[in-house]
Order: structure tokens, then sequence, then C-alpha cells
């Protein structure tokens, strides 16, 4: 599965950010992974369950159903924070480029009330530009890759030229481990009219060019507006929607508070909710009750939730196009083979088919593949069908069903 890193320079909230998303809101028993490296946590994506909609009761395994909220567990990555000239080595940078590359989306977060200069440094609010913080991190990658290209250049030309190897399959060897393919390379060849057959007649600028259009593709943003309690934070979210960006009015903080609270029971909220209930007065503080009071007044009420939520689902579901199927094995009980009601959902890529999903359930039932039956319409889908979000789906193979 493709991931999203979350990115940006120093006291951005990056690192709040990160702890608000991996703040886990729930126990889920069947932990879907056993190895999490130290800069990767798990957050949730939300969506609304099938359960209701189907009328039944279900009693999930790899996710946790709260209201008819689905909440789903997937891999994060947190990037080391990142300042001008990272890619000549400055401040954490190559270690920020080694952890980025992980990743097939960012999340790149700014301050959007722009109470930091280019260094992260703490300045006056609304003296920062938040279009600056993203613009960094796009500079900083597309210097990374362009220096990375550049260092087998002439080798790469010759190839081609002498026509040992095509332009894509040799660029696409050399950011091996990049999650760039040599279709998004050939379409950005095409869509900048440079000639593959002639890569040594290609200028500084074009090759730069190239490899900024290449990032765009294969590493899209999401901005994270952060610090949005702020009253210049307003200012800052028009800048960055002006500069062309994809945004999300965020307060990473806010949703850090309201998890905690919401883990030790002081009140009940769910990620992405409007607002939230206190379920016990006496176990908050005078100082407690007016935070809590001050981010229904400043965040919930202005802005309609914390934005962190709906980060998270914009970076998967928008960005890298995922969807959720829930696959069953009986499609007249909706149950798996212990008798549990709708037990799973898997995140696939758009366009996947149901052989996609039987590989993903188990290697054996994608290659003993017959056929699915769609659960709602009770009619049989073929391995071509291509996948709908919210698909409640059975797999029929040969010898077994899932």
């Amino acid at each position: 599965m493709e991931l999203a890193g979350i990115v940006g320079k120093p006291n951005v909230g990056k690192s709040t950010m990160f702890a608000a998303m991996t703040l886990a809101p729930v126990e889920i028993a069947a932990y879907p992974f056993t190895t999490i490296k130290p800069n990767r946590g798990i957050t949730y994506l939300r969506i609304n369950c099938v359960c209701r909609e189907l009328g039944v009761k279900d009693n999930p395994k790899n996710s946790k159903c709260i209201d008819g909220v689905r909440l789903i567990p997937i891999e994060i990555i947190d990037c080391p924070g990142i300042i001008r000239q990272a890619h000549e080595g400055r401040g954490l940078g190559l270690q920020f480029l080694d952890e980025i590359r992980q990743a097939s989306a960012l999340i790149v977060v700014a301050d959007a009330a722009g109470a930091t200069d280019p260094d992260g440094n703490p300045i006056r609010p609304g003296t920062g530009n938040p279009v600056e913080d993203v613009k960094l991190v796009e500079d900083e990658l597309d210097h990374w890759l362009y220096n990375l290209l550049m260092t087998d250049w002439k080798r790469i030309s010759r190839v081609v030229e002498s026509k040992v190897g095509r332009l894509e399959e040799e660029i696409a060897k050399k950011f091996s481990g990049l999650r760039i393919n040599e279709s998004t390379i050939h379409m950005v060849v095409q869509e900048l009219d440079l000639n593959p057959s002639r890569p040594s007649k290609w200028g500084t600028e074009e090759v730069f060019k190239f490899i900024r259009k290449l990032r765009e593709k294969s590493k899209p943003i999401i901005v994270a507006a952060n610090k949005i309690d702020l009253p210049e934070a307003e200012d800052g979210i028009k800048k960055l929607r002006g500069a062309g960006y994809n945004v999300v009015p965020v307060s990473a903080e806010a949703e850090r508070i309201l998890r905690l609270a919401a883990e030790k029971k002081i009140i009940r909220y769910l990620p992405g909710d409007p607002d939230f209930e206190i379920l016990d007065d006496s176990k908050l503080t005078s100082n407690q009750k007016r935070a809590l009071e001050l981010i229904r007044e400043k965040v919930l009420g202005k802005w309609k939730s914390t934005g962190v939520q709906e980060v998270v689902n914009k970076a998967y579901f928008e960005i890298l196009n995922y969807i959720p199927v829930y696959p069953v094995e009986d499609p007249e009980k909706l149950t798996d083979h212990d008798g549990n009601v709708l037990p799973d959902v898997y995140i696939l890529p758009k366009g996947s088919t149901p052989r996609d999903l039987a590989y993903m359930i188990h290697t054996d039932l994608g290659k003993t593949f017959l056929y699915a039956i769609d659960a709602r319409k009770k009619i049989r889908l073929g391995e071509d069908y291509k996948l709908k979000w919210g698909d409640v789906i059975s797999i029929i193979a040969a010898g077994r069903r899932a």
C-alpha cells in the first residue's frame, strides 16, 4: 500500500500533527501491522460504515465501527523537519530526503498564521508567509531529484542515444525506490514536448522543468494549514489557496487535546467530529474547561472541525485514490466463516478488481479466483469488474470462498 508522509519546516506543528494523528482513539484487536519503524505510526481513515445502510449490527476485526463510523488503521510516515539547503545536507536534510522517498503523497504542514521564519524561528504572527513553507519543501525536493539524476545523466543519454535502452526505463532505474514509474516519466516527457531520443540536447532548464513536473505527479501535495486557532491564519489560508494549493485548515494542537481527553473518557469525541461532549465535569480543572471552551469557540465553531482527520482522508482517498471495500464469505448473511458480520474493510487503489481483492486477502485466493458476488445486488461479477466505493464482495475461488 502506498503511504502518505508528513513534512514541513521546524516549528510549524508537524510533530504535533503526527502525535495527534497517531494517538489511537480506539482499541483494535486484529492489528494489521507487526513492525512499525520509529518514523512511522498508525492513524485512521474515517468513513461511514455500510452497516446502517444494510441494516445489520457489525462486529469488525481489522477496524472499528462506532455509531456507524468505521475507523480503518493505516500507516503514515513522519519525516524529519526540513530547512533551506536540505538537499546539500544542511540540518537533517539527508535524513529527510531518505525518509521522504517512501512516501507517495505529501502532507505539507504550513504555518497558516505566519508565525515562523524560513528556518522555523518564532516571529510575530502574520509576518511570515505560509506559501513559502510549501515552496521550501517543493524546492528542496526538486533540487535533490535534479542532483540525483544529473549524477548519471551523461551515461543515461549515451545509453538512450545509442539505442541500447529507453529513456523511461533508464530514469526509472535511476529513481528506483522513489515510487516513480515509467508511465509517469513517459507522461511528463510528452506533456513538456521533450525529445526522448536525444536527452543530451535537453538544456539545464528543460531538465529541471522535467524534474519539477515529475515530482508533482509522483509526490502530490496536500497542505495542512496549521494554527487556525490564531486570527492571522485566515489570511494565510487565503494566500495558500490563491497560490493554487489543495488546502485543509487545521489545528493539530486542538486535535491532540481532544483525542487525549477522549482517551481518558473525559469527553466523547471521534476524529473528524464537528463537536465534542463533556462526559465528566469533575475530572476537569478550570484551566482544562477553559481550554476545551476555546477549542470549541476558535476552532470547531469557526472551522467545523480540527481538520486533522480531513487531511488524512484526503491524502488517501483523494490524492492516493484508495477506496474501501468489504469482503465477506457469506453474501446472504454478510459474514466470514466465524459468523462475524462485515468483519473487514480493505483499502484498495481505485480501478482494482475482485481478483486484486482476492490477492490482498490471500495469495492462494487470488491464484484460484473464479468470480465474485456483489452482496448487495446478489449478482455475479467477473474479474474485470472495477470495484466501487463501499462494495460488499464475496470471492468465489476453486475450493473456497471469502
